[in-house]
This record gives C-alpha cells, sequence and structure tokens, in this order.
C-alpha cells in the first residue's frame, strides 16, 4: 500500500470519483459525535487563516499547521475509457461524505456575503464533465458517489435553498442544516464577514489534512478494513506525550530513570485514568490534564483529540528541556488533585461543581492556573471564583451564548499570566467585568432581574440548569453562620417541584376577585415562576404533588430540609406584607408565588453578584 498526508484540495481538488461500495452501511454520522467536531477543527483552522491575513500571526506557532481529519483508505478500480477515475473507498467513507456536505454548505454561506474565493469551492465539489461524462453516467460530475440509501439525499445538499425540515429527515439533509446554522452564526460574529468567509475558503483547501492509503493490487482491501476498524489498543494521547518525551529526555542525556521515578509515576496512579465526562465525550483525567497544560503554556485551545499532535508542535517550537517539561507537568497535575478535592463550601471547589452539571470545563485551565501559582492567596482564588461563577450564571439566566467562552478565557488566562499574585483575581475580576461584547459582557443586576421574573423560568432553565441556581440560592440562604453548607452536587441529586402544581384545577380554584379570562391568564402566568418553584429531597409523588395545598405542605414539612422551602414556603419571609404573612401557610396562590419570587430574586442577586 502507498500512505500519504495530503491537503482536502489533492482529495477533492482533481477530477476524481470516490464511489462507496453499496454493500457499505449507510450514512449514521450525527451532531454530537461527528459534525460538531468537524466543525470545531476547521473554524479554528479558518480563525488562524484569518489571523494571518490581519497580520494578527506573530509568536507561536510561527509556521501554518495542517488540522489532521484521519484517515481514509482507496482502491483504484480499472481504468475506463472517456470515464472519469474512480476509487472504490474501502474505509473512510463517513468522512468524505460528510466532508462534502461541509463544502456544499460552505459554498452556500460564503455566496450569501459575496465571498470572492466561494466559486473555488465548486471545484471541490464536481467534476469537469463537458468532456469525459457519457451521457448515461451523468452521476459522474459528483466526487463523492455515495451508497444506494444515500444518493437521493446527497445530491439535494448541493441545492442553495434546501425543502422544509421534518421529523424524519435523512441525516445529510440535517448535516447540511446543522453547518449552515453555524456557519452563518459564525460570520455573523465578526465585523468583516466577507473576509471570514475567504478565510474560511483558504482553510479548507490549503489547512485540512487527511491520510490518504491507496491500496496496491496484491492487497487485500476487507483485511485491511478489518485491521483499521477492529483490532489494537487504542493509545491515548497521553501515552504518545510520555513516549516523546522520555525519548527527548534520552537523547538530551538526561537520568531516565530517575525522571520517570520522580515525575511520571504519580501520574500513572488510577486516578488518572478514570474517565470522566467532558462536553460531548469521556477522557482519561490525564488526558484533560495535558490538554489544561498546553492551554495554559500555549494561550491556544488544544481539544483532546488533536492534543498529542499539538504538543508536539509545541514542544519542537519551544526548544524545552524533557526534564523542565516533566516537572511543570508533575507539579500541574499535583494541583489538579489538589484542585478536585476542595469542598463544594470553597468557591474554587463549588464552581468546579457548577461546571460539571453545566458539563463545560471551558474556565478549568484558569483555575488550575491559579491553583498552581504558589504565591496566590485563598482570597484571591476565591474572589477570581466567585467573579467566574456569577458570570456564566448571569449568562445563562439571561439566555446568552457560550459560543465565545473558549477565547475568552483563553485570553483571561494570558493576562493572568502577566499579573502579580497579589491582584490575580481582582484582576480576573475586573477583565470580565468591562467586556462589552454580546457573546461576553457580564449582565447587571436589572436585566438579571428581569430574567428571573419571567413568566416561564422554568422552560428556559429546567434540568442542571434550574438546579444550579435553586441550589445556588439555598446555599447563600444558609450563609456562612450555618452549620451544614449546600454544595452544587448536592443540588444536582435533588428534584425539582412545583409548589403549585401544574395540574391545578382539581385543588386549587382560581381567584374571584378578578374576571375569570383575567384569572386563569393570572395562575398560567404564576406557574413556573422562580416563586413556585423547589427543591425536594424525595420527589413527591402525584396524588400528593397535585394533591390539596394541607396535603401537600403536611409532605413538605416532612422533607423541608432545605431553606429554600422552610424559610419561605412553610413560612412567610421577612418582607412578606403583614395581612398575608399572618395566613401565610393556609393556601398557596399568585400572591404568594409573587412575594416568593421577589425575596429568591434579592438572594439570588446576593448569591451571585454582578459586575462593579
Amino acid at each position: 500500500m502507498k500512505a500519504d498526508t495530503v491537503q482536502l484540495v489533492h482529495i477533492f481538488g482533481t477530477d476524481r470519483r470516490h464511489v462507496i461500495p453499496v454493500f457499505q452501511r449507510p450514512y449514521v454520522w450525527d451532531e454530537e459525535r461527528n459534525w460538531a467536531p468537524l466543525w470545531s477543527d476547521v473554524r479554528v483552522a479558518a480563525e488562524e487563516v484569518e489571523g494571518e491575513m490581519g497580520g494578527a500571526a506573530g509568536g507561536y506557532p510561527t509556521t501554518p499547521r495542517t488540522h489532521f481529519l484521519g484517515a481514509i483508505v482507496l482502491e483504484r478500480t480499472p481504468p475506463a475509457p472517456g470515464r472519469i477515475l474512480a476509487m472504490n473507498v474501502i474505509d473512510g467513507q463517513q468522512r468524505l461524505t460528510t466532508l462534502q456536505v461541509l463544502l456544499a454548505s460552505c459554498r452556500v454561506v460564503a455566496r450569501e456575503h459575496s465571498a470572492d474565493n466561494a466559486e473555488a469551492l465548486l471545484k471541490l465539489l464536481l467534476n469537469n464533465t463537458e468532456q469525459l461524462v457519457h451521457p448515461q453516467h451523468p452521476y459522474e460530475r459528483y466526487k463523492v458517489w455515495p451508497s444506494l440509501p444515500d444518493r437521493d439525499a446527497f445530491k439535494a445538499i448541493f441545492a442553495a435553498h434546501l425543502p422544509q425540515a421534518r421529523p424524519d429527515e435523512h441525516r445529510l439533509l440535517a448535516a447540511r442544516r446543522y453547518f449552515d446554522n453555524e456557519l452563518r452564526d459564525w460570520l455573523a460574529e465578526s465585523p468583516t464577514p466577507v473576509q471570514r468567509a475567504d478565510a474560511l475558503v483558504i482553510a479548507l483547501r490549503e489547512r485540512l489534512g487527511l491520510v490518504e492509503i491507496q491500496l496496491e493490487g496484491y492487497d487485500d482491501a476487507q483485511v485491511i478494513f478489518e485491521t483499521l476498524n477492529d483490532r489494537g489498543t487504542r493509545l491515548r494521547a497521553s501515552d504518545l506525550v510520555k513516549n516523546t518525551l522520555f525519548r527527548l529526555a534520552e537523547q538530551q542525556g538526561e537520568d531516565v530513570t530517575d525522571l520517570h521515578d520522580k515525575y511520571w509515576v504519580p501520574l500513572e496512579a488510577a486516578w488518572w485514568s478514570q474517565e470522566v465526562t467532558t462536553g460531548r465525550f469521556k477522557r482519561a483525567r490525564i488526558d484533560l490534564l495535558l490538554s489544561y497544560w498546553l492551554a495554559i503554556r500555549t494561550g491556544q485551545e488544544v481539544p483532546v483529540e488533536r492534543l498529542f499532535a499539538d504538543f508536539r508542535r509545541w514542544l519542537t517550537a519551544s526548544k524545552a528541556a524533557a526534564g523542565e517539561v516533566l516537572a511543570d507537568l508533575s507539579h500541574h497535575g499535583t494541583a489538579m488533585r489538589r484542585m478536585e478535592s476542595l469542598p463544594g463550601s470553597e468557591p474554587s471547589g463549588r464552581l468546579l461543581q457548577v461546571l460539571n452539571l453545566l458539563n463545560t470545563t471551558t474556565p478549568v485551565p484558569v483555575l488550575l492556573h491559579l491553583q498552581a501559582r504558589a504565591g496566590v492567596s485563598p482570597e484571591q482564588r476565591a474572589i477570581a471564583a466567585t467573579a467566574i461563577e456569577s458570570f456564566l450564571v448571569r449568562r445563562f439566566v439571561c439566555g446568552r451564548t457560550t459560543k465565545d467562552y473558549n477565547r475568552l478565557f483563553l485570553a483571561v488566562l494570558q493576562n493572568l499570566r502577566a499579573t502579580d499574585d497579589t491582584v490575580v483575581g481582582e484582576q480576573l475580576r475586573d477583565q470580565l467585568a468591562t467586556q462589552t461584547a454580546e457573546s461576553r459582557y457580564w449582565p447587571d443586576d436589572d436585566e438579571f432581574i428581569d430574567r428571573l421574573l419571567q413568566t416561564n423560568l422554568y422552560f428556559l432553565l429546567r434540568g442542571p440548569r434550574l438546579r444550579v441556581l435553586l441550589g445556588g440560592i439555598e446555599a447563600q440562604l444558609r450563609g456562612e453562620k450555618s452549620e451544614m453548607d449546600f454544595s452544587p452536587a448536592q443540588a444536582a441529586k435533588l428534584s425539582v417541584e412545583h409548589l403549585l402544581p401544574q395540574e391545578w384545577e382539581q385543588h386549587y380554584p382560581l381567584r374571584t376577585d378578578e374576571p375569570a379570562d383575567r384569572a386563569r391568564e393570572m395562575r398560567e402566568n404564576a406557574l413556573h415562576m422562580l416563586g413556585n418553584l423547589t427543591l425536594t429531597t424525595t420527589k413527591l409523588n402525584s396524588s400528593i404533588s397535585n394533591g390539596p395545598w394541607y396535603a401537600k405542605r403536611t409532605e413538605l414539612n416532612k422533607h423541608a430540609v432545605l431553606l429554600l422551602t422552610s424559610a419561605s414556603v412553610l413560612q412567610a419571609p421577612a418582607d412578606a406584607p403583614q395581612d398575608m404573612a399572618r395566613t401565610w401557610t393556609q393556601g398557596w396562590t399568585e400572591d404568594h408565588i409573587a412575594v416568593r419570587s421577589a425575596t429568591l430574586i434579592e438572594v439570588a442577586c446576593l448569591a451571585w453578584p454582578g459586575p462593579e
């Protein structure tokens, strides 16, 4: 076989067909595992080109890098007179098909902005068939020809406008819609979308690479396919990093045994091999450590799937001594274990639990950097963690995007590296407070309060975000004087309960001091407000949850270990009107919900203080 590292323009830039055999499985890639990671790679490559076009490419890296998208295995078919060269796709059919969808989407969206290079993508999508194609073989115009179940949908992805979406839509059309939406959002973020679109086209042609393996006549395609897909033990990025570092240490004349025992053996403990969920995937902790550490060192986003390639490039560019790298890695490993063991009552530990609930790790390199700096006081770390948590919570409550968080926290991290230990937490807080971009600003009290007063808050924040909100209010109610802290990890185990039930008609009559239509409107508006929500240690059965108030109140009393319930439901809040306070527990109405909403919102503003 013959293997070469090639750019995408080599694969699709010449008149060549990639035919997926009819016995191959149909298209199965999806957003979470495949489209989103692919778009992430393409976006990063395009932004690197964009930076170079704008003259901002100084510093590391000094040379353009290729973003590798994996490997494909091809088998040449016998040539036919007057026909375009065809290659059977032995492995990589899902990847090649998805790349064609992405290219089609890029061309359509780039043309919307009149990008100069948009038409260059057409050569990567269609073969030149004016002279070569027989009339009975019109499909030879396509660079990729999928298996039978996918052909109609594949031809449709080249259209400028897709048909209306359907629940049973083919995955290829869903992929095209996904890339269309991501591309339009990404271009809209830029003040110069045409220049950004041109950078995208250049990146697609020149910065994306594949390993192309062409089989020779004596190669058994089936055996090779099985070997690539079913055999062998997959190496983690950390295994490759370890091998590279110790080979370098040996070349540099270091005592390899001493370095291994001193710095790497602690990283081989079972704790480091445990897999934890980050975003869409499960990763070993050791790989996460390396990803965070490299982000700290380079100031760039380092996805785990590109970890070894980025590490190797950094190591070559930095000319660092292997012993120094191993010592620094070990030091950050110690800091990470210490950080992961912090209790939820400590601000950094609490923030880590919030991030776990929200299924994001974006700010973790910042926290690790602060933990690894011995001169940073606990007070400064607490200021930093409190600011990050408030920033994140206020933004998700206000419905703001998370798309720019990677670049924001990398910028924060690089700024902190040049900041004195004594003010590093304050500097982080102030840097977040001065952000003004739509994708980065820190919502103030007016916006935060307005959002918390929404009548559909339950649906806006349902799930982990709602538990973070209610759990944080509970923690603030307990305060420093309470003997028992309350952490986000505890909130994750609790159930969200509507005090006035969603099925209220039988036991909770409408008020009679308003017209019937107005009374029903008031009821529907109050039902999903903050003041009607609480956390319970045990999910109430439906007969109690939807039952009369006296029965529900009795059941809540049995499980009222939270101040969220006992201090504002089972007794009147301190700021309740006196006439309501005297009969507070006798019923639960829209007026109760309004008073309790105001009380909890005031507590929320204290729990997550806004920007100064």
